[in-house]
């Protein structure tokens, strides 16, 4: 994955919500041309910030025994431009779960003010087939380290 767009878990409720934080920042290259003189974050990268949280909360609360693939996009609205110095407040809740997929909600706030939603509809696959062992490994030791922050 090129971008990592979630830079703090700040709290999790398994089987139900997540809230993330992502601080934007214009060192980042995406903005070296989106857009020169005016740097925005684009919406794809607020919908794949999204994405990685809702992917965490799923496969946290199955014990990384799923893997969650994001499939389908609904009603996304971009409210506000996020721009260099923003703080995106990241917040997905689980609307529903059955065994093979998921819908959750996505929000994104700055300063209070919403920046994007949208619900999300999510594949729920055997972790085992994506995650060799020495993956599997890593991406726990990833997610360890980042919820070990929330007891801090």
């Amino acid at each position: 994955m090129r971008y990592l767009l979630i830079d703090k878990i700040k709290s999790i409720e398994c089987n139900k919500k997540i809230t993330a934080i992502k601080n934007v920042a214009l060192s980042e290259d995406v903005f070296f041309d989106h857009f020169a003189g005016y740097p925005v974050m684009p919406g794809a990268l607020q919908i794949e910030a999204v994405a990685q949280a809702a992917t965490a909360l799923l496969e946290v609360s199955s014990d990384f025994k799923l893997k969650a693939l994001l499939t389908i996009v609904d009603k996304a609205k971009f409210r506000k431009l996020v721009k260099p110095g923003d703080q995106l407040l990241i917040n997905v809740n689980i609307i529903s779960m059955q065994e093979k997929s998921a819908l959750l909600e996505g929000v994104i706030t700055s300063d209070g003010k919403t920046v994007m939603d949208g619900k999300f509809v999510f594949n729920l696959k055997n972790a085992d087939v994506f995650y060799p062992l020495k993956t599997r490994v890593f991406i726990e030791s990833v997610y360890d380290s980042g919820l070990k922050m929330l007891s801090l």
